[in-house]
């Protein structure tokens, strides 16, 4: 599942758990009414959890999935699902997830300019002190620098650093500003997942104040287009192409380079979303089925999800769900999962009710 993405957009299968289920849409709205989670699929899940734990102190607990529903949801008749809810604190929940039992295509790791390349963007309360964490966990660092360095971020101007994951994911770590810091700080604390046995979140503040999904896109246009046109986003258009020297240093990039970005905010969330497009420097699609290890996305909540998929199909757009249909996930979500135009999985998850 690829996110953004646009991992993440990456797999974060939201309907595992009865109590994510399709929120009632009191705007009647055909589209995307909200996020569910970011989804990240692992090569080694317990390796992956101990890099989050380790560097971010984000929690969580591997656990078997009843894989009766994932199998037709990723047209995978034998793969078995190990998963692991965790919270980003301040911004919205990120599943991983280890299938099983099939053949997995293990790509090489993304390079940054790559259409498809999932992103996390990670506001953190002492950037030294992740960064400090990091290198102690032996995570590749991206920028040139080596060090975090002052450069454009979604919150602004802001000293930032680019690193990967274990899987290959990248990750921005931002300073976040003191107002970031205090509007977190004043949320109530989680106290679990609805019941989700697998979620623990730490009783201790968060080195989380805040996450945004970021995607490396092909083309700004036909992204856009996809996500506003067919999907009901309100994404607004990219600004002009910028070579600024500190931004390609951040994301490891050669001067020649230049980008353009759209952010804007998930319908029906408070989340965040930033497409990124490059001119300047060749890339290559990285375009993963969800049961693929790095496969990133996101499972976002849909208004009308019929017409929705049929307006996917129409476009020409790829659905991966067997049969290329909706899945009776229970008795009150219907879900499938779709590819973006970047190759971003994308599960979406809607009412059984026609109406919804």
């Amino acid at each position: 599942m690829r996110i953004l993405s646009v991992a993440v957009s990456l797999l974060l299968l939201s309907s595992l758990v009865s109590a994510q289920g399709p929120s009632q849409n009191p705007t009647n709205k055909t589209g995307v009414i909200g996020l569910m989670h970011a989804i990240h699929s692992v090569n080694d899940i317990e390796k992956t959890l101990a890099f989050y734990r380790d560097v971010f102190a984000v929690s969580g607990r591997a656990g078997d999935f009843d894989p009766k529903g994932p199998r037709i949801l990723t047209n995978s008749p034998t793969a078995t699902l190990r998963y692991a809810m965790t919270s980003l604190r301040g911004a919205f929940s990120f599943e991983l997830t280890q299938f099983g039992d099939l053949d997995r295509q293990m790509n090489k790791q993304p390079d940054i300019q790559d259409p498809g390349a999932p992103m996390l963007k990670i506001l953190v309360r002492d950037l030294d002190a992740v960064v400090a964490s990091a290198k102690k966990a032996n995570a590749p660092i991206v920028t040139k620098s080596g060090a975090p360095l002052m450069a454009p971020t979604p919150i602004g101007n802001a000293r930032a650093i680019i690193m990967r994951d274990p899987d290959g994911y990248f990750i921005e770590a931002i300073q976040a500003t003191a107002a970031d810091i205090a509007a977190t700080d004043s949320l109530p604390q989680p106290a679990g997942r609805g019941g989700n046995a697998n979620a623990d979140v730490t009783a201790a503040p968060s080195p989380i104040v805040g996450a945004i999904l970021g995607a490396t896109v092909r083309d700004m246009d036909e992204t856009l287009g996809f996500w506003n046109g067919v999907l009901g986003m309100e994404m607004p258009k990219a600004g002009p192409f910028s070579n600024d020297a500190a931004m390609l240093n951040l994301m490891g990039l050669p001067s020649g380079a230049s980008y353009r970005i759209s952010s804007g905010v998930i319908s029906g969330s408070t989340a965040r979303i930033e497409f990124i497009e490059f001119k300047g420097v060749s890339g290559t699609p990285f375009d993963l089925r969800p049961t693929d290890a790095m496969a990133c996305g996101m499972a976002l909540r849909i208004g009308h999800i019929r017409d929705v998929l049929a307006k996917i199909k129409a476009s020409g757009g790829r659905v991966l769900s067997k049969d290329q249909e909706l899945v009776e996930w229970n008795a009150t979500t219907r879900n499938v999962f779709v590819k973006d135009p970047n190759g971003l999985n994308l599960e979406l998850v809607g009412s059984a009710d026609p109406n919804l």
